[in-house]
């Protein structure tokens, strides 16, 4: 039962931050390009004319796998710094839709103002669940793909390379910052640089606090998982497989080595993580030439503003803030 009731909440709360509830069609695009209407996106203070900016739809090969995928560009014969856009944890769509909220839809619009280009490809994880099976990792879920987006990426006639990830995303730019070269800085997005057990055992104690020392055996024993000794086991929804090949990761050596500009943005009021969150990137960075902490008060995980005395809001208010489009594009062109 305990097992059931671990499996439920982690599809609620591990999936949540980049699900989406519509079918997915993975022969949604074909190659076409259009400029962005201007009622979708028209705001004060645009550097760049709306007429100049358009968005081509093409289908990504990865490792055999098609993706659907969106490149938002200035078409003005100019090069451009260019981003990354990374989804976090679980089945994601290239605009990280979730509900009425498309949060990368918003940022890639909102940067292409600023005069940024950029890309978002949806999910492995999205297009081709089935093909999921218990033994892939993030490398399946997330390296490869990225790697083959990149790859488009450095075709393009671009300035700089920047990666934006959001919550688990965040930790894979990371990642990637160290195995790639030419990456020229990176945002992390209400990401964190604790382990991911040890964030999803917080989120499940608070809703059933009663098994949270079940939920905090569950999360050791996916830390401790190796590739040697996964035999198949689930702890939160992911198998030990998965774990082993998350347990690479360490985010915060990984923004050490990789030694770039990186900016961390993160709300105090981002109900999938925690004040441990927060005060662990001060704790480990502040000092830090090199990379820049950023709180706000009051927008929810996926960066929309909300109404702190009501809850619901999270999911209703669809207005992507000015400023933190504003942030994110003063800290990619040096500002």
């Amino acid at each position: 039962m305990k097992r059931v009731i671990a499996f439920i909440l982690f599809m609620c709360i591990f999936f949540l931050s980049g699900c989406n509830t519509e079918n997915p069609d993975t022969n949604e695009t074909s190659d076409n390009t259009a400029t962005i209407p201007n009622e979708s996106t028209n705001t004060p203070n645009q550097d760049t004319p709306q007429s100049s900016i358009e968005e081509k739809r093409f289908v990504l090969e990865s490792n055999g796998y098609k993706l659907n995928a969106v490149y938002t560009y200035i078409n003005d014969c100019k090069a451009h710094p260019t981003v990354l856009l990374i989804a976090g944890s679980g089945p994601s769509d290239y605009d990280e839709t979730i509900g009425v909220l498309k949060p990368f839809e918003d940022i890639a619009r909102g940067l292409a103002q600023k005069g940024i280009n950029s890309l978002r490809v949806e999910k492995r994880t999205f297009g081709y669940a089935d093909k999921f099976d218990m033994k892939c990792g993030i490398e399946e879920e997330y390296l490869d793909d990225c790697n083959a987006a990149i790859g488009f990426l450095k075709t393009q006639n671009i300035s700089g390379l920047y990666l934006l990830g959001h919550s688990l995303g965040g930790q894979i730019a990371t990642e990637l910052a160290t195995s790639i070269e030419g990456v020229d800085g990176m945002i992390l997005f209400n990401s964190s640089a604790r382990h991911l057990a040890d964030i999803v055992c917080d989120q499940y104690s608070v809703l059933d606090p009663v098994n949270k020392e079940s939920y905090t055996t569950y999360a050791e024993a996916a830390k401790n998982a190796t590739a040697s000794s996964a035999k198949g086991y689930y702890y939160y929804g992911a198998t030990d497989y998965y774990w082993a090949s998350y347990n690479s990761i360490d985010t915060a050596q990984n923004i050490i080595e990789a030694n770039i500009n990186t900016l961390i943005i993160n709300s105090k009021f981002d109900k999938q993580s925690f004040d441990e969150d927060l005060n662990l990137w001060s704790t480990l960075f502040s000092d830090s030439a090199k990379i820049s902490i950023c709180v706000y008060d009051d927008i929810s995980h996926f960066g929309y503003k909300i109404d702190t005395t009501d809850p619901s809001s999270i999911y209703t208010q669809v207005d992507f803030p000015s400023e933190v489009i504003s942030d994110f594009a003063n800290f990619i062109k040096g500002e």
